[in-house]
């Protein structure tokens, strides 16, 4: 999804994040599906991480991505560092519902502030009348 409305950079931002939530979701619901094949490992979506490296403090004392979001891809990676069970499966059924509320959270939160602020938008658009 690319929410580039009037180059705004929140709105692209907000943009990558609902593709990140909802990509992310795919991902913890193909790893809760595999929760009992033998030898899976569960995959996760590092778009927090990945977008950390890229903010940077700007002049004014705030966070700014001076690279835009540009390359930033959303991959699944594939976990070994969780331990795994005896038959080679390390997803865990709770752990991944955890993580499925929080990142329904998350997409909702974005999804409610790319309203807001196309609201806004709207408001100065009409000129303040309703």
């Amino acid at each position: 999804m690319t929410l580039d409305i009037f180059g705004d950079a929140t709105f692209a931002l907000l943009g990558k994040a609902l593709d990140a939530y909802s990509l992310r979701h795919r991902v913890s619901a193909n790893n809760l599906a595999n929760a009992s094949t033998p030898g899976f490992k569960r995959s996760y979506l590092p778009f927090e991480e990945e977008l950390g490296k890229r903010v940077r403090w700007g002049r004014g004392g705030g966070k700014a991505l001076p690279e835009g979001l540009e390359g930033l891809e959303l991959k699944a990676q594939v976990d070994y560092r969780t331990e795994s069970r005896e038959d080679g499966n390390n997803v865990d059924m709770e752990q991944e519902i955890a993580e499925m509320s929080k990142n329904s959270i998350r997409y909702t939160a974005a999804s409610s502030m790319i309203k807001k602020k196309a609201e806004m938008y709207r408001y100065v658009i009409s000129e303040g009348r309703r």
